[in-house]
């Protein structure tokens, strides 16, 4: 039976519908959530032995952007992928400190062999990256699992198939977990993104290579592209397809955690824009809208895959971040522009002012995201998150 890569979103939706299903038959393993981060990027947990903090807990991987790593030898990039992930879910708590990473490695001989060393290292990379200034402890490695699975993981490369899941934990004083009540009037602040970051690469891939890029019959029809890696489309103004798929995802850790020291206020919280696009920013809150006025422009790798893909807009927000990697929403406009001030100083990423929460148009009761001036065509609107 033939597998359509293009519907792996709607698969995931009930795969996401069916595990929860089972969990609720149990409902003690959730005994100790707190009911104001629940369906939030990071899960926070009370714990009986933890006095004044509470437990931030995040999962994620990196998904088909390793294929990136199997096509060019590069693996060094991919943990830094990987731990961006989990940080910048974690990052949108503002003041949890991250404290243990645990990695758990699926790979084929050559990559155990002759990769894992870079690999590595591009977790060293990354957990540099995001060490917060006068923390108070430092984050460490949890624990460390590598399974030598050569007969069930390929990307299609002899000995190089590899995935790794990534776990990151941390700790948040109880008195600092933001409320998650944003209000009419309250600030968006937008910050700009390095490229795809970790999500959509498997439409990405699809739309843009050749079929020679796959060995394998049975994926090779998925690719409908024209390019090869080293093709440099006039869109990517002299970069090649690998260089800008490759670009490594944004970090926001450090920025959340001096924004918080700064600003202080629990009013503040952070949104990732990963997977679900700007259905994201309807994750937290009740009787708003959130009102995208002044977005951030998309990034070459953006406008490429728009051209290439005739994704709508619509498809193409929901897809991908389209240049706005991370936000905030904030309780005051002076707040918000000193937030710009801060972001744009430290220079690692960009910021502005994106637009603002409204109240909730009369008989509505699902949250929506409107952005008013896509890249092109009329304001779009994004309903509920898992829509």
């Amino acid at each position: 039976m033939g597998y359509d890569a293009a519907d792996y979103e709607r698969r995931e939706e009930v795969a996401i519908r069916d595990g929860k299903t089972a969990l609720a038959k149990a409902p003690w393993l959730f005994n100790r959530s707190r009911s104001e981060t629940k369906g939030f990027f990071a899960e926070v947990k009370s714990h009986p032995a933890l006095k004044d903090h509470f437990v931030a807990h995040c999962v994620d991987g990196i998904g088909t952007k390793l294929f990136l790593s199997a096509w060019s030898g590069n693996y060094r990039t991919m943990g830094r992928d990987g731990l961006a992930m989990n940080a910048n879910d974690m990052a949108t708590l503002i003041r949890a400190f991250p404290s243990e990473v645990n990695l758990y490695f699926a790979v084929q001989g050559g990559v155990e062999q002759e990769h894992m060393g870079e690999i590595m290292s591009g977790f060293v990379d990354a957990l540099t990256a995001i060490r917060i200034p006068n923390a108070p402890w430092d984050v460490n490695i949890g624990k460390i699992e590598t399974a030598s699975l050569d007969e069930m993981i390929s990307l299609g490369v002899a000995g190089k198939g590899w995935d790794v899941g990534v776990s990151l934990v941390g700790y948040i004083e109880k008195s600092l977990v933001p409320f998650l009540r944003p209000q009419p009037g309250h600030v968006i602040v937008g910050v700009s993104s390095t490229g795809m970051h970790s999500n959509g690469y498997t439409a990405a891939r699809h739309v843009l290579l050749t079929p020679d890029i796959e060995p394998r019959e049975e994926w090779k029809a998925q690719y409908q592209g024209r390019f090869s890696l080293h093709d440099k489309p006039e869109l990517l103004q002299g970069r090649t397809i690998l260089k800008a798929m490759l670009e490594a995802t944004a970090l926001y850790t450090v920025e959340a955690a001096l924004i918080g020291r700064q600003f202080s206020n629990c009013d503040i919280y952070g949104i990732n824009i990963t997977g679900n696009g700007l259905h994201n920013f309807n994750r937290a809150g009740k009787g708003v809208s959130f009102e995208i006025t002044d977005p951030l422009d998309p990034l070459p790798i953006h406008k490429l895959l728009v051209q290439e893909s005739h994704w709508d807009p619509q498809t193409a927000y929901k897809k991908q971040n389209m240049g706005m990697g991370f936000a905030y929403v904030v309780p005051s406009l002076e707040i918000a522009e000193g937030m710009v001030r801060l972001i744009n100083k430290r220079s690692e990423n960009k910021a502005q002012i994106v637009g603002e929460v409204a109240k909730a148009r009369e008989g509505e009761t699902v949250l929506r995201t409107t952005l008013h001036k896509p890249y092109e065509g009329p304001a779009l609107e994004f309903v509920g998150y898992n829509s």
